[in-house]
């Protein structure tokens, strides 16, 4: 919800911006007169659009950390908790039969049970591994993420608000965003091959 406060907001932006426009040549309200307001308007609802995209990049963004990358290292921690597990009570079933007699009977479980308790102590060794792994680049990429992420998101609405065009446009080409025309829908994967 927090995520979709600013988006749609300033989604109204170039929505209002471009229905002024529209309503000022509709109804034949003189060029000079209006004509400036008209223009300031055009320009406002263009660069509302800039803005909308680099809003759009910077929430897809962080979404993509929360969604996508942190959910991915919280799966692998469960793994490995269900691992650590597991490798417990085989380490603990195994130490149980070493302390028992050992006979023909129970030599061939001591056997297994060494067995498996060596399969469950890779497992365990290699999620550890992973998360040790995991929690390392999870770290260094939200760190570097969210800084470029806020230095767009910041630089954007700077920008805007300055009616800087040129410097909102420069920030979206830092950022390699591409925005989409209005109107004009992306090819479709036959159509670029």
């Amino acid at each position: 919800m927090a995520q979709e406060s600013p988006k749609s907001s300033a989604a109204e932006i170039p929505v209002t911006s471009n229905g002024e426009v529209d309503d000022s040549h509709e109804h034949g309200f003189n060029r000079e007169e209006f004509g400036y307001n008209a223009d300031t308007q055009k320009l406002l609802a263009k660069n509302g659009e800039t803005l909308l995209g680099a809003i759009n990049f910077f929430i897809a963004s962080v979404n993509t950390l929360v969604n996508k990358t942190i959910e991915d290292t919280l799966m692998t921690v469960k793994q490995y908790e269900s691992a650590r597990i597991e490798y417990d009570a085989y380490r603990t079933d195994l130490e149980e039969l070493n302390l028992g007699p050992r006979d023909a009977n129970t030599l061939p479980k001591i056997e297994q049970s060494q067995h498996l308790f060596q399969v469950h102590k890779e497992k365990y060794d290699k999620m550890r591994n992973d998360v040790s792994v995991k929690l390392k680049f999870l770290e260094e990429n939200k760190v570097k993420v969210l800084h470029n992420q806020l230095v767009l998101f910041h630089n954007a609405i700077a920008a805007y608000f300055a009616g800087n065009q040129k410097q909102l446009e420069q920030t979206l080409k830092q950022f390699h965003i591409k925005l989409k025309t209005p109107g004009v829908d992306a090819p479709s994967w036959l159509e670029e091959q």
